[in-house]
C-alpha cells in the first residue's frame, strides 16, 4: 500500500490488531456464549413444557373418575336391590342395573382403569376393585338363569339375588368409599408433587433466560463497538487513499448482506420457495419451509420441478404451461412422493448466473382443500340417513341415465316409502321416526350393488337407481329390500318390538323417457297404486297402469 504522497504506508506486526481494531475473537466467543445460552434455553424450556404438557391432560382424573363411578353404580345397585326385595322394582330392572355396572368396570378392556401407577402406588384399592368383578358376574348370571324359570320360581330366585347382594352392599360400598377416598387423595399428593417440580423448573428457566439475555446485552454491547471501530478504520483507509478498496468493499457487503436478507427472508417466509437450474437441477437456493413439506432431512444439492409434483396430469400440465409461457399462477397441485399435500403453485423461468433457472413458490392449501371436500359433502348428503339428497340423486342419476341410453343399456327406478309413517311418528315420537328412517336406509344399502345410487328424496321417501338392470331383475332386488324390512323391528321407547313395512314402485328406462324425472314419475305412480291397494308390497308400472 502507498500514501497519497507515493511512499508505502506501515503494515501492522501480525497478530497486532492496532489501536481502534475490532477484535473478532471476543466476537466469536460472545457468539459462541449467546449460541449456548440460547440452546439452554430451548432445552430448559422443552423440559417444562413436558411437565406443563403432563398436568395439562384430560386423563389425569380418570382413575378417580373411574372408582368414583363404580361406587355409584353398586349404590344404585344395592338400592335396587332393596326396591326388588320390597317388590318395588323388577329383577329385569336389577339386570340392566347390574350390567351397567358390569360395563363400568370394563370387562372388555377398553375403558379407564385403575392405571399402572396407581396400581404400583395403591395395591389394596386396586385389589378392591378386581374383587368386585366376580361377584357383580355371579349376581348377573344368578338373574340371567332366574329369567329363564318360570313363575313363582323366578320371582324366589331374584329375591334370593337380591338378598346376596344387599348381604354384601353395605361392606362393598364401605370399601368403595375408601377407595374413592384413597384415589383422590393420592391424586392430590401426585398433582400438588407435578407442581412443585414445575415451579422448581420455572426457577431454571428464569435463570437460564436470565443468562441469555445478558449475554445478548453484552454481544449488542460487542457488535456496536465493532461497528465503530470499524467505521474509524475506514475512515483512516479513505485518508490513506483507499477510496477505491472501500467503495469495492462496501458495495460488495452490501450485496452479501442483501443476498443474506433476501435469504433469511425467504427461509423464514411461510411459503415454499425453490430456485433451481433447469437443465442441471443444481439447487440455488430451497427455504427450511418446503424441505419440511416434502420430509427431506436436509437440503438437496439438485431438484428438477416436476419432481415435485405427485399426480402425472398435473406435472405434465405444469411444466407444459411453465415451458410455453415461461411463467405460471397459483395452480393447484399435490407436493410430495409420500403423504403428499395441497399448495398453491407459482413459477417464473429466470437467469441466474448464465444459466436458466425455475424459480418456484407455494403455499399450503391442505386445509383449504379439506374444508372443500367436507363441505361438498355437507352440500350433497343427507344429514339423517347419510344418503345422497334430493338434488345430488337427481344430479348424478341424470348422468348415469344418459351414459344407459347412450350405450343402449337398461336401467330401472325403485321409488321406496315407508308405510304409515306418519302414525309412526304421532305414537312413538319423531326420534323413533328418525330411526326408522336410518334403519331403512341401512336396509336398502346393503342390497344394492356399488354400482347403484340410492338417493332420499324428503321425509320417508327414498329412490334408487339401477344401472344395467330390466325391470324384472330390479323387482327381484325390491321384493328382497321389502321382505327385510317386513322383518326389521325396531324398539319403542315403551320397550316393545315395532314393526313397519314399505311399499316400492319399480320403472324400467322406455324410449318415451326424455330424461330421469319421467321415469321418476312412473314409479312414483306404481308406489302409490301399491300404497292404494294394501300397501307392504313391490309393483311395477306397467302392471300398476292395468289396474282398475
Amino acid at each position: 500500500m502507498q500514501s497519497p504522497s507515493g511512499k508505502p504506508l506501515p503494515r501492522p506486526a501480525a497478530g497486532d490488531d492496532g489501536p481502534g481494531q475490532p477484535r473478532p475473537h471476543a466476537t466469536y466467543w460472545l457468539l459462541a456464549m449467546v449460541a449456548a445460552m440460547a440452546l439452554a434455553t430451548a432445552a430448559t424450556l422443552w423440559w417444562t413444557l413436558r411437565q406443563t404438557h403432563v398436568l395439562a391432560q384430560p386423563h389425569q382424573q380418570n382413575d378417580l373418575w373411574y372408582v368414583s363411578s363404580v361406587h355409584n353404580e353398586l349404590a344404585r345397585v344395592s338400592l335396587l336391590a332393596r326396591k326388588v326385595r320390597a317388590r318395588e322394582a323388577s329383577a329385569q330392572d336389577l339386570q340392566e342395573r347390574l350390567e351397567v355396572l358390569f360395563s363400568t368396570l370394563d370387562t372388555s378392556g377398553r375403558g379407564p382403569r385403575v392405571s399402572t401407577q396407581l396400581s404400583d402406588a395403591l395395591p389394596d384399592a386396586a385389589q378392591d376393585l378386581d374383587t368386585l368383578r366376580p361377584l357383580v358376574e355371579r349376581w348377573s348370571g344368578q338373574l340371567g338363569a332366574a329369567a329363564g324359570n318360570s313363575g313363582n320360581n323366578s320371582g324366589k330366585a331374584a329375591a334370593g339375588v337380591a338378598a346376596d347382594i344387599i348381604r354384601h352392599a353395605d361392606a362393598l360400598l364401605d370399601r368403595q368409599r375408601k377407595v374413592v377416598a384413597t384415589v383422590h387423595l393420592f391424586s392430590v399428593q401426585q398433582s400438588q408433587q407435578a407442581r412443585e417440580q414445575l415451579y422448581n423448573r420455572f426457577i431454571v428457566l428464569s435463570g437460564v433466560l436470565g443468562a441469555l439475555l445478558l449475554g445478548t446485552a453484552l454481544l449488542i454491547g460487542k457488535l456496536v463497538r465493532d461497528v465503530r471501530m470499524a467505521r474509524a478504520a475506514s475512515q483512516e483507509l479513505v485518508r490513506a487513499n483507499r477510496q477505491l478498496e472501500v467503495r469495492v468493499a462496501s458495495r460488495t457487503r452490501k450485496i452479501e448482506e442483501g443476498r443474506a436478507l433476501v435469504s433469511f427472508i425467504l427461509d423464514t417466509s411461510p411459503s415454499d420457495v425453490v430456485l433451481a437450474e433447469v437443465e442441471s437441477g443444481r439447487v440455488h437456493f430451497i427455504n427450511r419451509q418446503l424441505t419440511e413439506r416434502l420430509r427431506l432431512k436436509a437440503a438437496p444439492e439438485t431438484l428438477f420441478l416436476a419432481d415435485l409434483l405427485h399426480d402425472p396430469e398435473t406435472r405434465e400440465r405444469f411444466t407444459q404451461t411453465l415451458d410455453r409461457y415461461g411463467q405460471v399462477d397459483a395452480m393447484d397441485a399435490l407436493i410430495g412422493e409420500h403423504n403428499p399435500s395441497w399448495s398453491s403453485l407459482s413459477a417464473r423461468l429466470i437467469e441466474v448466473e448464465g444459466q436458466l433457472a425455475h424459480l418456484l413458490w407455494g403455499f399450503d392449501i391442505s386445509t383449504h382443500k379439506a374444508l372443500e371436500t367436507q363441505l361438498r359433502e355437507l352440500a350433497t348428503r343427507d344429514t339423517l340417513s347419510g344418503l345422497l339428497n334430493r338434488g345430488a340423486f337427481l344430479e348424478r342419476s341424470t348422468a348415469l341415465f344418459d351414459h344407459c341410453r347412450r350405450h343402449g343399456q337398461p336401467c330401472a327406478v325403485l321409488m321406496i316409502d315407508i308405510d304409515h309413517f306418519k302414525r309412526i311418528n304421532d305414537r312413538h315420537g319423531h326420534q323413533v321416526g328418525d330411526t326408522a328412517i336410518r334403519a331403512c336406509a341401512e336396509a336398502i344399502g346393503e342390497a344394492l350393488r356399488d354400482a347403484d345410487l340410492l338417493g332420499r328424496l324428503g321425509g320417508e321417501e327414498f329412490a334408487a337407481l339401477l344401472p344395467h338392470a330390466t325391470a324384472d331383475s330390479a323387482m327381484v332386488v325390491a321384493e328382497r329390500i321389502r321382505a327385510a324390512m317386513a322383518q326389521m323391528g325396531l324398539a319403542s321407547p315403551e320397550g316393545q318390538p315395532l314393526a313397519f313395512t314399505i311399499s316400492i314402485g319399480v320403472a324400467e328406462m322406455a324410449p318415451r323417457h326424455a330424461g330421469i324425472e319421467p321415469l321418476l314419475v312412473d314409479a312414483d305412480q306404481a308406489l302409490y297404486r301399491a300404497k292404494a291397494t294394501g300397501r307392504n308390497k313391490v309393483l311395477a308400472y306397467e302392471a300398476a297402469i292395468r289396474q282398475p
